[in-house]
């Protein structure tokens, strides 16, 4: 049987862990980091575990390489930062392992200039032929939004003769009780995301707005979310779901990420950014050099501690519009679940555990021939049927609503 490599143990890794240790499909998973604490504790608290634990940095490429052809590892799922992907896309071409990662850079149009550029079309222009000619899969962005929610778009698309728009739609009631401001992921990447300048294809043309100013408007979620406000936001699928040709030839001129987003939070990223405290260039304070934003957000409470804190529901989706059989028809498939009730399950939270199922999902599907497709694409690009037929099953409940509109 394969072996699978797990790189970044944070919370979205290690529940990528738990997900492939429950496949009687790989032999061995192994989990690795520059430290491996956390990796020691889920092989510690996993019974009869199968897990082996590595201790790597996932920027050096020749030895990553080396531990994955040692190891003989089938497919590698990159729970790094995102500045991490080139290195690991070209370790997993050397050793001939399948990749998968959960996202990208923030887009930058082409153009604009970019210390550190790799959006998915970059990575898919320097990878992809590479993957293609070692029969090797790069899946991008399959995390949740981006991930599934793009699987969402094709699974709409297959199901429409037409299609005029897809907007892909994330809103979050919850509550954590105990403290006065807290996030439920990074927030280093939350505010990152919040305060650049949001990409999304409008009239067919890639354009941009300002940030928490563009694409502003009201969205009713399903009950027990409601009405909410809602904002373009930097996100990958905002621009990938609006340029992928299959869409575009059937008639897609407008796609988006929007996120619902509390004026407390709004008010918050936009004082972040006057005060030009969202950066990671570091200054110089009391003759020490650290990150603006690192001190911004150094009293937040971390993540992976709220679970048992968090209250409310997260509903992520995708609207695709269009027509079938000349009658006009509207897509809104989502997936909505309980904080609590993840946490419960998991010990992790429902953010967390929504990005984590679907690159474990895509890891048991390649290894069992299930996904055919090959070179590196975004997720959009693949069968969206062997997904949506056991989203539900591995913990990503998923719902259809499908709306139908016809002269009379």
């Amino acid at each position: 049987m394969p072996n699978a490599l797990v790189i970044g143990l944070g919370g979205v890794g290690s529940v990528i862990g738990r997900k492939l240790h429950d496949y009687d499909c790989f032999d061995r998973i192994f989990l690795a980091d520059i430290d491996p604490t956390y990796a020691q504790v889920l092989h510690n608290a996993t019974k009869r575990s199968r897990f082996e634990v590595l201790q790597l940095n996932a920027m050096e490429t020749a030895k990553v390489a080396a531990a994955m052809t040692q190891h003989k590892i089938a497919v590698t799922l990159n729970g790094c930062n995102c500045y991490t992907n080139y290195s690991i896309l070209e370790a997993c071409h050397r050793a001939g392992s399948h990749y998968i990662d959960m996202a990208a850079d923030i887009y930058s149009a082409p153009g604009v200039k970019k210390a550190l550029k790799n959006s998915f079309e970059a990575e898919i222009e320097k990878f992809h032929q590479f993957y293609l000619e070692k029969d090797l899969a790069g899946l991008l962005c399959l995390g949740c939004d981006p991930g599934a929610v793009n699987i969402f778009a094709r699974w709409a698309m297959d199901r429409l003769d037409t299609a005029s728009s897809i907007r892909v739609l994330d809103a979050d009631n919850a509550e954590v009780r105990g403290y006065r401001f807290a996030v439920l992921f990074s927030p280093e990447t939350l505010f990152e995301e919040l305060n650049a300048n949001p990409y999304f294809v409008k009239d067919g043309k890639v354009t941009g707005g300002r940030p928490l100013e563009a694409e502003v408007d009201w969205y009713r979620f399903p009950d027990p979310i409601g009405l909410q406000k809602t904002y373009a936001v930097a996100h990958e699928e905002g621009v990938s779901l609006g340029i992928y040709p299959p869409f575009v030839e059937k008639g897609v001129k407008y796609s988006v990420f929007k996120y619902a987003i509390s004026d407390q939070m709004v008010n918050v990223a936009k004082s972040i950014d006057l005060l030009n405290l969202d950066t990671w260039k570091k200054v110089k304070v009391d003759g020490v050099e650290v990150a603006p934003i690192r001190v911004a957000t150094a009293n937040l409470p971390k993540p992976a501690q709220l679970g048992a804190t968090v209250d409310g529901y997260s509903c992520v989706g995708t609207e695709v519009c269009g027509t079938k059989e000349r009658k006009r028809v509207e897509y809104f498939i989502y997936t909505m679940d309980s904080h609590r009730d993840a946490y419960e399950k998991w010990g992790y939270s429902l953010t967390v555990v929504q990005t984590g199922i679907p690159p474990a999902l895509a890891a048991r599907l390649l290894v069992t021939g299930k996904i055919k497709e090959r070179g590196v694409m975004m997720p959009e690009a693949m069968d969206p049927e062997p997904f949506m037929e056991n989203f539900s099953r591995e913990g990503l409940e998923i719902f259809v609503e499908k709306r139908e509109v016809e002269r009379m």
